[in-house]
């Protein structure tokens, strides 16, 4: 099976949640040589008989009638599935539902593991990680708060996929001057105390410099098939970055770098004519508006007076 993001986010978007584009996925499935038409007894014995549903059975004690209840309500006001006049059901095409959005029948991604299809929360997992693929970089606080979830549940979405070689998560750090080991750690004290911001360990340079360490936001990357139809499925590769990017990678890091693979994070510096240091206090900051426009410009040497202001 294969799962599309803009259908992805057209369902998020009308208020239905993950599992209803996974029932959907099944049904298209199994009724695709009849145009998706399905009676709801025909769904509820495949949901019986492949999916792990062992209470849909036909014998006494069963709970179709239940799960039925639950089921009709979501397929009557989701964009997902049409009610037929004879009472029977049709899951959409794919075409019709991506008719009027910005989306792509192109941008799909490759669901390899039949576990997945039997867990909700495995293909939730899934549908997280092909939101946030394409090597960009990505919040979680912005990403939970358009699936309406926590961030706790993103992060535990993004690890489980990053460890069944799903979807890869890169550490993004930015590296943002240079001085000297007590500059360094004095700043980070300063962002910390009075900003509420952390920092990673800084990175030594020389005998003499050392360089102040950022955290941003992961980027991920599908190692599943994804993108286009027939023998051209491939990964999706790496995107090169345009000039207009907040962030700017590092020369030594394009050379060892591949299609971000690598398990150590990624150093990146701000690029100066899009975003700055100052931005970046701004926007991470406990103490500033977030709607506020920064006015500070970044220094390239760490010095005391610079720390007195951070």
């Amino acid at each position: 099976m294969r799962v599309n993001r803009g259908i992805i986010k057209l369902v998020k978007s009308s208020g239905g949640d993950f599992n209803d584009y996974r029932l959907y996925l099944i049904a298209r499935t199994h009724f695709a040589h009849r145009s998706g038409i399905f009676s709801l007894a025909e769904f509820l014995d495949i949901l019986n008989m492949h999916y792990g549903y062992t209470s849909l059975h036909r014998q006494k004690g069963n709970d179709r009638k239940g799960f039925a209840s639950r089921c009709v309500p979501m397929m009557e006001r989701s964009v997902l599935f049409t009610i037929l006049p004879d009472g029977r059901y049709k899951a959409n095409a794919e075409r019709k539902l991506l008719t009027g959005t910005h989306a792509k029948r192109s941008s799909w991604f490759q669901i390899e593991d039949e576990s997945t299809m039997l867990s909700k929360r495995l293909f939730a997992d899934f549908c997280v990680g092909v939101l946030l693929a394409g090597n960009k970089f990505r919040a979680n606080k912005n990403i939970s708060n358009q699936l309406g979830c926590t961030v706790r549940r993103i992060q535990y979405a993004t690890s489980r996929n990053h460890k069944g070689f799903t979807f890869h998560k890169q550490y993004n750090y930015i590296e943002v001057a240079v001085g000297s080991h007590k500059e360094v750690m004095r700043t980070r004290a300063v962002l910390l105390s009075e900003h509420g911001i952390t920092t990673p360990l800084p990175r030594r340079t020389n005998a003499r410099e050392w360089v102040l360490n950022l955290n941003a936001p992961n980027s991920y990357r599908a190692i599943v098939l994804s993108g286009v139809k027939g023998h051209k499925a491939q990964p999706t590769g790496k995107t090169m970055r345009k000039e207009d990017s907040w962030f700017q990678m590092r020369p030594e890091e394009k050379r060892i770098r591949h299609l971000y693979l690598e398990e150590t994070p990624c150093k990146w510096t701000f690029n100066e004519k899009r975003y700055h240091y100052g931005r970046y206090i701004t926007d991470h900051s406990m103490q500033f508006d977030r709607e506020t426009p920064p006015s500070l410009k970044p220094e390239r040497r760490i010095t005391h007076e610079r720390s007195s202001v951070a």
